[in-house]
């Protein structure tokens, strides 16, 4: 604990530099930047070890969250995978055309459509899903092991996936 006590300290340290244009290290004191870096570094890895047939990140995503999710609603599936409606109908739109997606009205409102995996959007995710924990252990690999969990506990916290611990 005496790492992460020091690494505390090193981003509180105040910025060196005085010139505000070009005294902010990114790499220190940007939080925001590291994050986004460390999501490109994720999908990077996403693409390489879970993508198949041309599908992007996130319509594997979609395409996960509508397994668990059968018959859920454009905006449902949206909300459960993290991703903006407008986003979320493009990428659906295209999950149905390569039949991974199906649809069908719902018999309580008639406005809306019920999404459902086919079983070709099954397949896919048979063929992809194995490889989560060879994608997880990759995201994870340059931490030391002993901060991995605690890493993932913080993400979870952020999100409002898992309460503080007191």
């Amino acid at each position: 604990m005496e790492d992460v006590t020091r690494l505390a300290e090193h981003l509180d340290a105040p910025d060196d530099g005085h010139d505000l244009l070009g005294g902010l290290d990114l790499d220190r004191h940007a939080l925001p930047y590291l994050l986004r870096r460390a999501h490109s570094r994720a999908e990077a890895l996403f693409v390489d070890l879970m993508c198949v047939d041309d599908l992007t990140p996130r319509q594997i995503t979609l395409l996960t969250v509508s397994a668990q999710h059968p018959d859920a609603t454009m905006s449902e599936l949206a909300e459960a995978a993290a991703i903006d409606l407008n986003t979320a109908s493009a990428l659906i739109r295209k999950l149905l055309d390569n039949d991974l997606l199906e649809r069908r009205r719902s018999p309580t409102d008639g406005r809306a459509w019920l999404i459902s995996v086919t079983e070709a959007g099954a397949d896919v995710l048979r063929q992809v899903l194995p490889h989560n924990r060879e994608l997880r252990d990759a995201i994870l690999a340059p931490l030391p092991p002993e901060y991995r969990p605690l890493f993932v506990k913080c993400l979870r916290m952020m999100l409002d996936i898992e309460p503080p611990t007191r």
